[in-house]
């Protein structure tokens, strides 16, 4: 692997899906107690598709905000915040009312930029403070620390990771690290270099990381950030979580076992699997405990798309998975979720015993499996509360909002109707000012 440092300033699909999964009854609202957050939705500004078209969804204009009830799930007056040229990803700080996102705003801004925003916390209105040249190519994922200090963008063509430094008011302030891990996997359409997909900032007994999937070379890549400079710098013992050759990282979610330790649930896009670890920097263990599948095998085989699974095998597959949570329910019980694009549902694993270092399938039990009411869930997102999840299907343009069991961890739907917005890829929430 190679690390460069610098600096620089600056609905309507819900076809035969049913008869493939569980989709449940609706749910009344829970009493509970919270707030109303403002949820946001990054979109792609292509052109609709023909099932938008049938029930209505219009070409989308940048980053679209609703007013998010936390008591009951409902979500009301969506409406454009921010113009914005192929929005993407977007990440938030809620406690401190920012938001990042990747991409163009306007195309006079030269192309693909990282942008640190401001939210109003009064209306939900968006306003950029900056922002600066993503260096690299195709971003498509954004991630800010916690505190705001640090932002990592991900660039999937030119695979390669950024990071940058924030001022005190959380604009971007210089660009302090850019690593690029080298190597393919065997699927040569998908994997013939790195590809950038994602990048998480970790923390555990003390010390913060940079988690990257490459989905090119097979491999999360892992380095400490300096907290003074925002440099990378190598994990020696632990440099990389290795998966399952074709697998192709793309997301993950990160949680601390009872002793602080880090344990990491990797979602691969490419062989439809979900991989668990607990590494030991110390020993230089990648404590991979188990990978287990997203799919059920028999829809597997029934799958066809144009791209080969792995090169060598004759048949092909049409399912890529999306993305992926966790929630820590007040039982102690945490739960996992991904979705699946093709089979197009939400998959939900029990991690309680991962957490407590047991390896094996049987550790990571499969809870549920339930469609998303669309077509192509290329983002689902968790409210604050832990008690929500907003699942977005980029093809229908339609994002559905689940109640979540806070006995076990399924979902439900809360039969409200569908959010209409066309091509939603990323989401987030900002507490509104009361």
């Amino acid at each position: 692997m190679a690390f460069l440092f610098g600096r620089k300033t600056g609905v309507g699909l819900l076809c035969a899906l049913a008869a493939l999964c569980c989709v449940g009854e609706a749910v009344k609202a829970d009493d509970v107690k919270g707030g109303d957050y403002w949820v946001y939705f990054g979109t792609s500004t292509g052109g609709t598709t023909p099932e938008m078209d049938e029930i209505g969804v219009k070409r989308s204009e940048g980053i679209y905000v609703g007013k998010f009830d936390a008591a009951t799930g409902a979500v009301s007056d969506v409406r454009l915040a921010l113009k914005a040229n192929n929005s993407g990803f977007i990440a938030t700080v809620p406690e401190r009312n920012l938001l990042y996102f990747v991409s163009s705003r306007d195309r006079k801004d030269g192309g693909e930029n990282v942008y640190a925003c401001k939210v109003d916390p009064k209306t939900g209105d968006i306003e950029a403070m900056n922002f600066m040249s993503n260096d690299g190519a195709a971003a498509c994922h954004v991630a800010v620390r916690p505190d705001g200090k640090f932002v990592v963008v991900s660039n999937y063509v030119s695979g390669d990771f950024v990071v940058y430094k924030t001022n005190a008011d959380g604009s971007l302030a210089e660009q302090t690290a850019k690593y690029k891990g080298k190597g393919s996997g065997p699927n040569k359409r998908r994997q013939s270099q790195p590809y950038g997909h994602a990048a998480y900032f970790a923390e555990s007994n003390g010390v913060w990381r940079v988690l990257m999937c490459d989905l090119g070379s097979d491999k999360v890549y892992v380095a400490r950030l300096n907290e003074e400079t925002g440099a990378l710098e190598e994990e020696t013992k632990v440099p990389f979580l290795s998966l399952p050759p074709g697998a192709g990282p793309r997301h993950l979610d990160v949680a601390n076992d009872k002793d602080g330790g880090l344990v990491v649930y990797v979602l691969n896009e490419l062989d439809s699997t979900l991989a668990v670890f607990r590494p030991d920097f110390e020993k230089g263990d990648p404590g991979r405990l188990c990978v287990v599948s997203t799919l059920e095998e028999k829809f597997r085989e029934k799958l066809t798309d144009e791209e080969t699974l792995v090169d060598g095998k004759e048949y092909t597959y049409g399912n890529k998975t999306a993305e992926i949570f966790k929630v820590a329910l007040p039982n102690g019980k945490t739960v996992v979720y991904g979705t699946n694009r093709g089979q197009n549902t939400l998959v939900a694993f029990d991690a309680t015993e991962t957490l407590a270092g047991k390896a094996g399938e049987e550790a990571f039990p499969l809870v549920q499996r339930i469609s998303t009411q669309g077509s192509f869930p290329r983002f689902f997102m968790i409210d604050p509360t832990g008690r929500y999840l907003i699942v977005s299907n980029k093809k229908t343009g339609t994002s559905f909002v689940f109640a979540i069991n806070q006995e076990d961890g399924t979902l439900k739907p809360t039969g409200a109707d569908a959010i209409k917005i066309a091509w939603a890829m990323a989401g987030g929430f900002v507490p509104c000012a009361k």
